[in-house]
């Protein structure tokens, strides 16, 4: 490889293409890269201005491969650009915006020597209409950039105006390189306006100052485009024929801000792919596109550690498909022993590893409720989701394999379920389901995953940490056990929803549960005068009497919990039992007509509702 620094200036003047490779990520980079970059180029032109410029800026590396190893006569060169498309895409933007600005304001030889920058000068041979640009970007990029690059502004806004929140780009947006356009013009017109600052808040309609010519705002445009030209540099580094440029590419990324463990092994598979001579660009787009979407790369809502949705897909596929634990900071590399064990792929082409990808796809978007291409794993997923217990998702995943009855599906889901409520309400540590669930996917991939495997695993595995809860010790946990903290939030909602199905009779009206439902403790954790014990006399519930001890050990139980819209929640409050009965009687839940029957709510009612509760969870959640 040869490598040499240059600026900035002396990378874009000539007429070359920088060609980003179609496995590259997007355009990425949020708004403290972009505010970053700013500052360094608005200091720099500051220094250009007071004409005591002294270093020069170095923004980082550019690797660079030549596509073609003997250049064609007459045709413009390519260059691939196999580190550094995130630093050249926004120098591209840069000087994009600064152009518009200078359009705006008429600073006719100022937008001529910026075009030079973004455009190449046609060759007699060049057939490719993409030719004339400087960069040509990712093919999800391509149409918003060359836009940008191409277009006036008010061009740029009409094309794309849904993605413009009023006068801003949102920072959310599935384009980047829109709010990095948006994010310089505002920028740079308050430079033009104000000149240098050191603490600058984007306004893109700043006022001018009227002390200020024309001549001196130029000066100021020129200053910025002198400033990223001319004071700034790349360390570039030119790949010979013989090169491994993947191997660059990670080498690089390994040490510096982390790209999703998804792009490196994208990078990876469509590298092999090149080299085993199979057609890229109909492979990405068949196989691969899909996972560009921006769902993907949202994290995951309850998985942990936080991470995109991807990375957490592409662990639990790894999991499902080789029954192995896969550490999630390590996960490019696990991939890559997965890929090509001890230098032998796993798979006879590239093509049947995104084959493979994508099969898992459509499972993990089911889990994560996206899509639904099965009943029962949309359920557990639905399950998995209130619980938050995402590391069960590669044996729900193994699940869909074809050797799996529809019965057997259904009750292997059931008893995971069962698994992890009976665990919780029984009081029993969760901290162990990762490792449980990692091994039944390892017996999932050595025999086809069935009830009888999983029965064998928890008659095998008795302790604490690991065993399934039998009927007794579930219908002590109720009794006895704070269900209220053990599952809280959407957890025990989950359980009051369940019993509240369990609770209709056969021929009742089957409504669906609404939404926004409020857990309610019927006798309230701070009670008060309004409730009296058994034999008609109150004691403080701070008090270190018995019958306190055991009203408070009671009232986070099953049976003092129930269900209720925020409305009556909240009008409900530390109200005695005699006014709350009156709300309950408002509310159109089974779980609530219990209490109709009730003259007092007090330790021998809640110990008989929870008796009752008992009984239906042992059979909503069953043993094994």
């Amino acid at each position: 490889m040869k490598t040499d620094n240059y600026f900035i200036l002396e990378i874009l003047k000539d007429g070359q293409r920088f060609m980003v490779p179609l496995y590259q990520r997007k355009y990425q980079w949020g708004d403290d890269r972009i505010l970053s970059f700013w500052e360094d180029v608005e200091a720099k032109a500051g220094e250009v201005l007071e004409g005591e410029s002294k270093f020069v800026h170095y923004m980082g590396a550019l690797i660079l491969s030549p596509v073609d190893e003997v250049p064609q006569h007459a045709v413009t060169p390519k260059m691939q650009v196999v580190d550094g498309q995130q630093r050249l895409t926004t120098f591209q933007l840069f000087l994009a915006a600064l152009r518009e600005v200078a359009r705006e304001h008429g600073y006719e030889e100022l937008i001529e020597d910026v075009k030079g920058y973004l455009f190449n000068h046609l060759q007699a041979k060049d057939k490719d209409p993409l030719a004339r640009f400087k960069l040509v970007p990712t093919p999800k990029d391509r149409d918003v950039f060359h836009s940008i690059i191409e277009k006036k502004y008010q061009s740029v806004r009409s094309e794309w105006e849904g993605y413009w929140w009023g006068s801003r780009v949102p920072k959310n947006t599935p384009f980047r390189a829109l709010r990095a356009y948006e994010l310089f013009k505002g920028k740079i017109e308050i430079f033009r306006t104000h000149g240098p600052t050191n603490s600058i808040e984007g306004d893109s309609e700043a006022i001018p100052d009227e002390n200020d010519t024309i001549a001196e705002t130029g000066r100021r445009l020129a200053a910025l485009l002198k400033a990223l030209l001319s004071h700034m540099k790349l360390v570039v580094i030119t790949l010979e024929p013989e090169d491994d440029a993947q191997v660059i590419f990670e080498t690089l990324n390994s040490k510096g801000e982390p790209l999703l463990a998804m792009d490196l092994v994208r990078n990876n598979i469509f590298h092999r792919a090149e080299r085993e001579g199979t057609s890229v660009d109909e492979l990405y787009r068949n196989l691969w596109d899909p996972f560009d979407a921006h769902w993907w790369r949202e994290n995951a809502p309850f998985a942990r550690p936080r991470r995109p949705r991807i990375d957490h897909f592409l662990a639990h596929t790894l999991t499902a498909e080789t029954g192995e634990r896969i550490s999630m900071r390590e996960l490019y590399a696990e991939y890559r022993a997965f890929a090509v064990p001890k230098g032998r792929p796993r798979f006879e082409r590239v093509e049947d590893e995104l084959q493979m990808l994508q099969r898992y796809a459509p499972l993990y978007e089911t889990l994560e409720g996206q899509k639904n291409v099965d009943e029962t794993l949309a359920w557990l997923g639905r399950k998995l989701s209130a619980w938050q217990v995402t590391t069960a998702y590669p044996i729900a995943m193994q699940l869909m394999q074809n050797s799996v009855p529809l019965n057997e599906r259904r009750q292997i889901g059931q008893l995971i379920y069962s698994y992890i409520v009976r665990r919780a309400l029984s009081g029993l540590t969760s901290k162990n389901l990762n490792r449980v669930f990692q091994s039944l996917a390892r017996l999932f991939v050595q025999s086809s995953p069935s009830v009888i495997v999983l029965t064998d695993y928890f008659t095998e595995h008795t302790g604490d940490s690991i065993r399934f809860p039998s009927d007794e010790e579930f219908r002590e946990g109720i009794l006895s056990k704070p269900a209220y903290y053990l599952a809280h939030q959407s957890r025990i909602k989950d359980v009051l929803c369940e019993l509240e199905l369990a609770s209709r009779p056969r021929f009742a009206e089957q409504t669906i549960i609404p939404d926004g439902l409020w857990t309610e403790h019927v006798l309230p954790t701070t009670w008060n005068e309004n409730w009296p014990f058994e034999d008609g006399n109150f004691v403080e519930r701070f008090s270190s009497d018995q019958k306190v001890v055991r009203r408070n050990a009671l009232v986070h139980t099953l049976g003092n919990l129930t269900l209720l819209t925020r409305e009556l929640n909240i009008a409900a409050g530390n109200r005695s039992f005699k006014e709350k009965r009156l709300k309950f009687e408002n509310s159109g839940l089974f779980l609530n007509k219990w209490f109709a029957k009730k003259l007092v709510w007090a330790e021998e009612e809640i110990l008989e509702r929870s008796g009752h509760m008992a009984t239906l969870a042992i059979r909503i959640w069953p043993s094994l």
